[in-house]
């Protein structure tokens, strides 16, 4: 980053992240915070994970599929979080769901950036450094 002189950084929110995780399982990637394991799929969700050319088609073809999809939703959206469960909760208190609210078009943005960093990655000249959530 400091060669370019330029701002690379994507920042996606950990919850939008876990919500597409299952998809993202597929990508090869090197995991550096798992030595013994360093060829897996999936991205480390609290490490390290690098996604060079063998991993970038998949990647690509992954963030285009999300992005063709979130394209269609309304300008702010609700994707399911999961069911939060409180330490003093009884049986007669239901648990709560924790719903993810989105803004559209700064996610598209987003997913746009990734897009063309794949691009660059199947050329075989960079990789994607990511850093967890």
């Amino acid at each position: 980053m400091n060669y370019y002189e330029k701002k690379f950084e994507v920042s996606i929110h950990d919850d939008i992240m876990r919500y597409m995780n299952d998809t993202l399982m597929w990508i090869p990637c090197t995991h550096l915070s798992l030595p013994y394991k360093n060829k897996t799929k999936g991205l480390a969700l609290y490490g390290t994970t690098i996604i060079h050319q063998e991993g970038g088609e998949m990647f690509y073809h992954v963030i285009s599929s999300w992005y063709r999809l979130f394209s269609k939703a309304p300008e702010r959206f609700q994707l399911y979080g999961g069911i939060i469960i409180e330490a003093d909760r009884t049986f007669s208190s239901p648990p709560k769901v924790h719903n993810i609210e989105v803004e559209r078009d700064l996610l598209l943005e987003k997913l746009q950036i990734l897009l063309n960093y794949a691009n660059q990655v199947i050329e075989g000249e960079f990789f994607i450094l990511h850093l967890g959530i």
